[in-house]
């Protein structure tokens, strides 16, 4: 749909409004510049509600790669977070007093991103708050369903930590996780909220 003139995207609309007039909604919804508070939450829960479980993941990652691949970051965080709500999305985020990780291996890539969007928010309120980290943090991509080259999600992972100069590397030794320590995550988070940054 990304990739579709935008005077063929009303046919495309009609033609999965017809299909499935549930999902229709969503997406004319997601495509809609604004929206009431709480409607795309509504609608997209009646469509989950309306399909099995395992259509649900599919749909919710669909519908997160499209709001990624057009640039609503907003939408997306919407859509990933109703995931959790509903348990489409199980067992991404675990914490323990030694590590707090974050699991991608389920998701496309448009989850995956949003999922480190929102864990790496979640991790910098911590760090505000002033929350006791872990000694290792890490975000795991396994590779295996979502293969974009011989590496996996790791190797976009691995592009985008780059791109957001967050301090986390593959190690090693265990394949598809990106670790880094309490203090350069903190380190991190803490020049990201600075207000220099935000000035430059």
């Amino acid at each position: 749909m990304t990739q579709t003139p935008k005077e063929e995207l009303g046919k495309l609309i009609d033609c999965i409004d017809k299909a499935n007039p549930k999902l229709g909604i969503v997406v004319k919804l997601l495509l809609e510049e604004q929206n009431e508070e709480g409607t795309l939450r509504k609608e997209a829960s009646e469509l989950f509600d309306s399909v099995s479980v395992d259509v649900k993941k599919v749909y919710c990652n669909c519908l997160i790669d499209l709001c990624v691949n057009l640039d609503m970051l907003e939408k997306a965080c919407e859509l990933f977070d109703l995931g959790l709500t509903l348990a489409v999305y199980t067992d991404i985020k675990s914490k323990s007093p030694t590590q707090w990780s974050l699991y991608l291996k389920s998701l496309s890539l448009g989850a995956a991103l949003t999922a480190l969007h929102t864990w790496m928010n979640d991790l910098s309120k911590a760090v505000e708050s002033e929350e006791e980290l872990p000694a290792v943090l890490g975000i795991n991509t396994r590779h295996g369903k979502h293969e974009y080259s011989d590496k996996g999600l790791a190797s976009v992972f691995e592009s985008h930590l780059k791109e957001l100069n967050a301090p986390f590397h593959e190690a090693p030794n265990k394949i598809g996780w990106f670790l880094t320590t309490k203090v350069a995550a903190t380190s991190w988070s803490e020049s990201r909220s600075s207000p220099e940054l935000v000035a430059a």
